[in-house]
């Protein structure tokens, strides 16, 4: 489980106008810079291909794009001083984002998931999750992301899996949140299989380096995903590792942030370990 989360530059790209989606990508950003003390950059990412983004339909006004920026700031000066922020005019959005994730040496970004917006449906964060040389934290779930009282950690194993739980850590460790780790095997499992569930969580425990407040749950199901979405309306926070394949890609961006909003039963975080680091 490789991935340290322990950059000192994030980014943040308005890939949205939706307050709700916005405020909860914001709260995230400035939750992790706080634990990390990473200086935090906003940028307003405009295609120069659309004329603006106002073709959209979006809950805040973005015909002037300074006010935006200006909205933004006053959301998260409080909370986090060191926040810088600029337009960035280019032919793509994607180009644009992957363009600040290169010249900026962003550590950490963080989007929001899929929504109704014409511009994420088309696939957008996706690409931008799969490409960026950072690592990406995308914001998903039910929205109203406050400082959590207790994380949901389920785990898989992959290469994602390591960087999720350096993110419960350090956003646990800032609001002295509970972390339940959880990973989910068949129950017709082998003794083998079992014995590396049991391994897999000892190694994540000790990772976290929270034994006080860290717990960890081997579930036996025949139905991973359902599980995992049962499980997330007992806890505040949902954070879970990118998956490479198989049913748990939904929770990345499966259909639309639509599915997940409807099973998970909180904020979900899905980690993507991009690291060259």
């Amino acid at each position: 489980m490789v991935g340290r989360f322990d950059g000192n530059q994030i980014l943040v790209p308005l890939l949205t106008r939706a307050v709700p989606a916005l405020t909860d990508q914001l709260k995230v950003a400035t939750t992790l810079a706080r634990a990390t003390d990473a200086s935090l950059t906003v940028i307003n990412p405009v295609s120069t291909l659309s004329g603006t983004p106002n073709e959209y339909h979006h809950e805040i006004s973005d015909g002037d794009e300074a006010n935006l920026l200006e909205w933004v700031f006053d959301q998260t000066t409080e909370s986090l001083p060191r926040v810088n922020g600029d337009c960035v005019y280019t032919r793509g959005v994607v180009t644009g984002v992957l363009q600040a994730v290169r010249t900026r040496n962003v550590d950490t970004l963080v989007v929001p998931g899929s929504s109704r917006e014409r511009r994420l449906r088309v696939g957008i964060t996706e690409r931008i999750a799969a490409h960026a040389d950072a690592d990406v934290v995308v914001v998903n779930g039910r929205t109203g992301f406050t400082d959590p009282a207790s994380i949901l950690l389920p785990i898989a194993g992959g290469p994602h899996s390591g960087l999720a739980a350096d993110v419960a850590a350090s956003i646990a460790t800032g609001a002295d949140a509970w972390i339940d780790i959880l990973h989910v095997i068949d129950d017709d499992a082998p003794d083998q299989r079992r014995n590396e569930a049991e391994e897999l969580v000892d190694n994540v425990h000790r990772r976290i380096g929270r034994p006080d407040t860290t717990t960890k749950w081997v579930l036996e199901t025949t139905d991973t995903l359902a599980a995992i979405t049962d499980q997330s309306r007992c806890y505040d926070l949902t954070i879970i590792g990118a998956p490479t394949k198989g049913r748990l890609r939904k929770f990345m961006f499966g259909s639309t942030n639509q599915s997940v909003r409807k099973h998970a039963g909180s904020v979900v975080l899905s980690v993507r370990n991009n690291s060259r680091r």
